[in-house]
C-alpha cells in the first residue's frame, strides 16, 4: 500500500485521501513504478515586493522528483495544500483551487472540456469577521478527484462525451491537451484576483482484455507463439494480398502475402504488437527472396487529425467548417524472425513490432483525434521489383495504443527499442501569473 498524502500544519480535520496502491485496479506497469516509490512535493510561490513568498501551493504526486511537473495517474486523488501568510490586513473575499482541462488549437481557440474546484476559505463563513480583511498564517489542505469522462463538440457540432483524455503537447503539434492546477485568492470589488499554478501531467489508464489462454501459456512457457492455424481467437488475419512483381527483371512473379495482428488489437506501450506473415508463392526462388525477414515491411503509423470545428463571422454567421487535416508519422517497423519450417511453397515468420514506453495513447477528443493503424508495404526483396512501385501502403489496420498490461503474464519483447517519443507529460513547462 502506498503511503498517505502527508498533512499539514493546522489543517483541517478532514485527512488527504491516499493514492490507489499498486495492487488497484487501475494501476499499470509504470503506474505501479511510480507507486513503489515514495511520492514526490511540488512546492510554488508568490512573493511580495521584498521577495516574501506571501502564497504558497504544494502538491504530491507521482512523479520521479518534485524536478518534474506533478502526474497523475486515473484513479490518483490530486491533493496538497495552499498556504497564506500575510503580516498585514489584506482584503481578501475567497480561496480557492481548482483543475481545468483545456484543449488549445494552433488557432488559439481554447476549449475548457473538464474542470473541478474547491473553494479552502471565504469571507461569508467566518462570521466572527466582518471587516473583510485578513491577516496571520494561514494552511488549507484540499483533495481534488478527476472525473473519468468529460464534454466536448464533436466533428458535427454534437456535444459528445468522451474518456478524460491524457495531457498531450509536442513542439510541432496544432493542438495541445493540458491540464492546469491553479490556487486563486478572490479579492473584493475593484481589486484584481492573485492566481498561482503549474500544469500538470495526466494519463489514463487504458488496459487490453486479456490474450487468448494458448498465448498466455506460451508466455508462462516461454515458446513460439501459436499461429492462427492452432489458436484462431488469438489472432485477426487480414484479408491475403496479391503482390506481383518481377524477379531478376526477367520473368513475373504472383505471390500471395497474409497478416495477422494478435487479438485484442489493443496493445500496451513498453510491449511490443505480435505479429505473423504467411507468404505463399509457386516459385521457389520468389519465396526465398520474398521470405527474408529484411523483405517485409510492415510499420506503426500514428495518424493525428485536427480540425477547427465551426466558426462564425463577427456578424454571428456560420462558415463552413474546415476539413481535418491528418499528419501520419512512422514510428516503428516489424522485426522478423526467420521461418524454419520451410514448406515447399509457404514460409511462415514470427515478428513484433516494438513499442516505446513513452506512446501517447490512443484519444479521441472532439475535433483532435490521434489514433494508431498497422500498415503494409509491398516486400523490399533484392532482385524484386514490386509491380507499381513499393512506396505505396498496401493495408492496414487500426489499432489502439494502452497504459496499462493486461491481466495475466506480461508479452516477451524480444526486439530492441525503436522509437522514443521525447514529449513525455512531464516536460510540459510551469505557470505562475502575480497580479
Amino acid at each position: 500500500m502506498d503511503p498517505e498524502l502527508p498533512q499539514y500544519a493546522r489543517s483541517s480535520t478532514r485527512p488527504l485521501v491516499p493514492r490507489p496502491s499498486a495492487g488497484s485496479s487501475s494501476s499499470s506497469g509504470s503506474h505501479r513504478s511510480a507507486a513503489s516509490r515514495a511520492p514526490s512535493e511540488h512546492s510554488y510561490h508568490l512573493t511580495d515586493s521584498k521577495g516574501r513568498q506571501w502564497l504558497t501551493l504544494k502538491v504530491i504526486s507521482s512523479a520521479p522528483s518534485s524536478a518534474y511537473l506533478p502526474a497523475f495517474y486515473e484513479g490518483d486523488a490530486i491533493g496538497g495544500s495552499v498556504t497564506l501568510h500575510r503580516e498585514k490586513e489584506d482584503s481578501i473575499k475567497s480561496i480557492s483551487v481548482q483543475v481545468i482541462g483545456q484543449m488549445t488549437s494552433s488557432a488559439m481557440e481554447v476549449v475548457d472540456f473538464m474542470q473541478v474546484s474547491e473553494t479552502l476559505w471565504s469571507l461569508s463563513s467566518q462570521s466572527s469577521n466582518n471587516s473583510g480583511t485578513v491577516a496571520g498564517h494561514f494552511d488549507w489542505p484540499f483533495v481534488l478527484t478527476l472525473p473519468t469522462q468529460c464534454h466536448c463538440r464533436s466533428p458535427n457540432g454534437d456535444t459528445q462525451t468522451y474518456p478524460l483524455p491524457g495531457s498531450f503537447s509536442e513542439r510541432l503539434a496544432r493542438v495541445h491537451i493540458q491540464y492546469q492546477l491553479i490556487a486563486t485568492v478572490h479579492r473584493t470589488r475593484f481589486r484584481v484576483d492573485s492566481t498561482l499554478g503549474t500544469v500538470i501531467g495526466y494519463c489514463p489508464i487504458i488496459r487490453p482484455d486479456p490474450p487468448s489462454r494458448a498465448r498466455q501459456l506460451a508466455y508462462i512457457g516461454n515458446t513460439e507463439l501459436p499461429g492462427p492455424d492452432t489458436d484462431p481467437d488469438g489472432w485477426k488475419c487480414l484479408e491475403p494480398l496479391r503482390v506481383r512483381g518481377s524477379v531478376f527483371s526477367t520473368r513475373t512473379v504472383d505471390a500471395r502475402c497474409t497478416l495477422a495482428l494478435a487479438k485484442p488489437l489493443c496493445y500496451t506501450r513498453g510491449s511490443v504488437i505480435p505479429c505473423l506473415m504467411t507468404v505463399e508463392t509457386t516459385d521457389p526462388q520468389a519465396l526465398d527472396l520474398l521470405s527474408t525477414p529484411r523483405s517485409l515491411l510492415v510499420r506503426l503509423l500514428r495518424q493525428i487529425a485536427t480540425g477547427e470545428g465551426t466558426l462564425r463571422t463577427p456578424g454571428g454567421k456560420k462558415l463552413p467548417s474546415l476539413a481535418f487535416e491528418r499528419e501520419v508519422q512512422e514510428l516503428a517497423t516489424a522485426v522478423w524472425q526467420p521461418d524454419r519450417s520451410r514448406q515447399q511453397y509457404r514460409r511462415v515468420l514470427h515478428g513484433e513490432i516494438y513499442l516505446s514506453a513513452g506512446l501517447k495513447p490512443t484519444c479521441r477528443l472532439g475535433t483532435f483525434e490521434l489514433t494508431y493503424v498497422v500498415a503494409v508495404y509491398p516486400p523490399r526483396a533484392a532482385a524484386f521489383q514490386p509491380e507499381g512501385g513499393g512506396n505505396s501502403i498496401l493495408q492496414q489496420e487500426s489499432v489502439v495504443i494502452a497504459t496499462a498490461y493486461a491481466p495475466g503474464p506480461r508479452p516477451r519483447v524480444n526486439s530492441p527499442p525503436g522509437y522514443d517519443d521525447a514529449s513525455s507529460m512531464g516536460q510540459l513547462s510551469e505557470f505562475r501569473t502575480l497580479r
